[in-house]
């Protein structure tokens, strides 16, 4: 042998696919042969969930949605009340602060018959929680709805916690979808059937419109009252100014007679030249006549101008009769209608879930048991 080292010769690495598996590993015939043994278990379990899914749909409690759709109010829906309005307007219309001095609107006045207002009012009359449950306390439906839940003595009460879970799911039931790129809103009522759905939503669209048409005629009386209290106040304060300057024109007048009288100033002079304070340029029978048509006088408006214009006001406002008016706050795309499929429980949709988890769950049971015998 020769005293040189030999050369290192490499190690031989068996391929990927020559490799021996390793312990943890799962064979996939392994695995569907655990599966087929334990098809039974797989089976028991989706039978046993797809019948109970089956129970569940078929006993539980069916909800069924009435719908509505409605826009902003048009010209003749709200006529009778803008007619009623507007004949107020003249009477209570301010003065603007520009040069011209141009007579302005009420604006309460215009804002209370605006078409896009009432119709906003309406959508949050609708929406309150206030109004559903003066509703629920009123409508005979509802009240039958509580006794078939036997919560006839369901209250709003801080202690009554059965009451309040009852009187919030209902509250939920009446609602408000609004469409998109439109001025129209869908309004539902939810209930146990179709009629008593269709029934809870026209009546508590009827409810809504009463109450709103309460208030809009209360707001319109309220509104007058209030510009009628002032105008009154106007008149009281230009009365008062008139009078003022009457009782000082007839001192004024009262020292010019005086003062002409000792002047000797009988006849008016032909040269009157400027006011005194006391002018005596009339002569002293001009001026006692005119001290007599003041002591006389009776209509303060001959030296306040400003009283004849709000006395006719006050006077146009005492012939009008107003009386209370309807107003439908909307108009109406889609009236109220029996549904025609129910909103829940949706019982195809529970049976097909109900089978598939019972089967994941039989498989997952299955592997379970196949991975506890491999260890």
């Amino acid at each position: 042998m020769s005293d040189k080292q030999q050369p290192a010769q490499p190690q031989y690495v068996a391929p990927p696919y020559f490799q021996q598996p390793h312990d943890d590993e799962i064979d996939l015939r392994e695995l569907f042969a655990a599966l087929w043994q334990g098809k039974l278990t797989i089976i028991a379990c989706t039978v046993i969930f797809a019948l109970a899914a089956v129970a569940y749909a078929l006993t539980a409690q069916e909800w069924w949605s009435s719908k509505a759709e409605v826009t902003i109010p048009n010209v003749t829906n709200v006529a009778s009340f803008q007619q009623q309005v507007n004949q107020y307007q003249p009477i209570f219309k301010s003065i603007s602060e520009n040069e011209d001095k141009e007579a302005v609107q009420n604006k309460q006045l215009t804002d209370l018959a605006d078409r896009e207002r009432i119709f906003q009012r309406f959508i949050s009359l609708f929406n309150a929680t206030q109004t559903k449950l003066a509703f629920f306390d009123k409508n005979e439906e509802l009240q039958r709805i509580k006794a078939s839940f036997d919560a006839e003595d369901a209250t709003m009460e801080e202690n009554d916690l059965a009451g309040r879970r009852f009187y919030q799911n209902w509250l939920e039931r009446f609602d408000i979808e609004r469409e998109k790129q439109t001025e129209a809103v869908v309004l539902s009522a939810q209930s146990i059937t179709p009629n008593s759905s269709y029934t809870l939503l026209t009546d508590y669209l009827e409810f809504v419109n009463q109450k709103l048409n309460t208030q809009l005629n209360q707001d319109l009386a309220a509104v007058v009252r209030i510009e009628t209290q002032a105008l009154q106040q106007q008149k009281k304060s230009l009365n008062a100014q008139a009078k003022t300057a009457l009782k000082q024109e007839t001192e004024r007048t009262q020292h010019s007679l005086t003062i002409a009288k000792a002047a000797n100033v009988n006849a008016p002079l032909q040269t009157l030249g400027e006011q005194d304070l006391f002018p005596i340029q009339m002569g002293a029978s001009a001026i006692e006549a005119k001290l007599n048509v003041l002591k006389n006088l009776k209509d303060p408006s001959v030296l306040e101008p400003q009283l004849s214009p709000l006395m006719a006001k006050l006077d146009t406002l005492s012939t009008i009769e107003r009386s209370d008016v309807q107003v439908q706050p909307y108009s109406i795309l889609e009236n109220p209608a029996s549904p025609l499929s129910r909103d829940k429980p949706k019982r195809s949709l529970i049976a097909v879930l109900g089978t598939l988890l019972g089967g994941m769950l039989g498989v997952g049971i299955v592997l379970v048991r196949f991975a506890f015998k491999r260890d």
